[in-house]
């Protein structure tokens, strides 16, 4: 088994166990009507779902030859703290939502994203989530 398969299995030890302490939660009573324990909830079955489908993921998949690209690259690391701490300092001079766009076109193409219609499509798509999300649906002005 791979290394990510133990985080996975850990992953859902801890999800199980915290289930079992989420049910002790009270129950809703007649003037609620999700309850306490409805989010833990709805988040400790999102995380088992997706630590299952990992697991699934891992056992269909086959081990890669090549261990040179998953070498840890300091640079590239050190590159995304900079890019991210000038997002978070320069919130106060530009815009949030020209910041954001900037900030995730700079990181995906860091990463490796060579499509100029992906790069522009999920940063826009990002910033117009995050605007409707917030501006618009909780009210929340950034």
């Amino acid at each position: 088994m791979k290394k990510e398969g133990f985080v996975n299995v850990i992953m859902l030890l801890l999800s199980f166990f915290m289930l079992y302490m989420v049910g002790k939660l009270p129950e809703p009573n007649a003037t609620q009507e999700l309850g306490p324990g409805f989010y833990p909830k709805l988040i400790i079955y999102m995380i088992i779902v997706f630590n299952v489908l990992q697991l699934v993921m891992l056992f269909l998949t086959k081990v890669k030859a090549s261990d040179e690209a998953s070498e840890f690259q300091f640079s590239r690391f050190f590159i995304m703290i900079a890019i991210m701490t000038g997002y978070v300092l320069s919130l106060s001079y530009i815009d949030y939502k020209i910041g954001t766009f900037l900030l995730i076109f700079s990181l995906m193409l860091l990463l490796g994203v060579k499509s100029y219609k992906l790069l522009l499509s999920v940063s826009v798509i990002s910033v117009g989530t995050i605007y409707l999300l917030f501006e618009v649906l909780l009210n929340v002005h950034i």
